[in-house]
């Protein structure tokens, strides 16, 4: 079923047997106890182990797991998501708390971008090598872009020198700002770099003096600024995960994001009780007892 903002699902049950169909909601799972695979049904949908008694109910090990949000909610967020739609905007719209939203805006990010995560940088001063020699601040974090056709791919820059910003002279007037660098060399086509201890979200692109006549990243730069915009209270932890975001979703960008992220999403390994919207390798403590639907 194609899923766009003119025939977006409206009845939960429809959004429930779409949601299985899809593969986010797994009707039939082995027990988390046993790991036995003699599942019966039991009451309101849930699931029990004939061996151990354990029920469970459908949501368990989803991206939703943990969560009161509806079915249909859920379907609405992940169109919003595709669709660029802040967070603040998202909330006035759902009519839902600010909270919920981050947190399953946050677990849609990790789910698309799994496999591509870059770990947050590293304030401290031992054994970083992005932190500045005099310990004074933090040096930037910077990311290496290459293009390939009409395709990018975005990656930590570890940088072999104390300061790239410094040390490529960018004006004082724009050092707190999210620097779209176009840096024409032979490792990467594009720097975006930001100081990991400043709150400015306004992007720049910046030209250095020696850079090239070509610039490969015109129609990136414009897109990524556009994204950017509607996310301007991003705090710069997340940066690195929204970074990844952006190259999925320009190399996505001829395509209908929504049954991308789905696709991503029925893929996300959220076996052995992971914490729904924590990196892989992280679990949650086993619980006794019945699970919530």
């Amino acid at each position: 079923m194609r899923v766009t903002s003119e025939n977006l699902i409206r009845n939960e049950s429809v959004a429930k047997e779409f949601l299985i169909g899809t593969g986010i909601l797994r009707a039939v799972q082995p027990c988390i106890l046993c790991g036995s695979t003699r599942v019966a049904s039991a009451s309101r949908g849930r699931s029990r182990c004939s061996d151990c008694g354990f029920t469970w109910g459908l949501r368990r090990g989803s991206i939703i797991e943990n969560t009161h949000i509806t079915y249909l909610q859920f379907i609405r967020m992940i169109r919003m998501f595709a669709d660029d739609i802040s967070p603040d905007e998202a909330v006035a719209q759902l009519h839902m708390e600010s909270a919920m939203v981050n947190r399953i805006y946050r677990r849609i990010r990790l789910a698309i971008i799994d496999g591509q995560a870059i770990p947050e940088p590293d304030l401290s001063t031992e054994g970083n090598i992005l932190q500045h020699h005099t310990g004074s601040r933090a040096d930037p974090v910077v990311f290496g872009i290459r293009i390939h056709a009409e395709s990018i791919e975005i990656e930590r820059y570890e940088t072999p020198f104390p300061d790239l910003i410094i040390q490529m002279e960018i004006p004082w007037s724009i050092r707190s700002t999210v620097l779209f660098i176009d840096a024409c060399e032979k490792q990467y086509q594009g720097l975006i770099a930001y100081y990991p201890d400043r709150c400015n979200q306004e992007t720049v692109i910046y030209t250095p003096k020696n850079r090239g006549t070509w610039p490969p990243l015109t129609v990136f730069w414009r897109f990524a600024q556009t994204s950017w915009s509607r996310h301007r209270y991003l705090e710069r932890s997340q940066i690195p995960d929204f970074i990844q975001e952006l190259a999925i979703r320009y190399n996505h960008r001829h395509s209908d994001m929504f049954h991308v992220i789905i696709g991503k999403i029925s893929q996300y390994d959220y076996t052995d009780r992971q914490v729904a919207g924590a990196r892989k390798g992280t679990v949650l403590s086993l619980a006794t007892g019945a699970e919530e639907s």
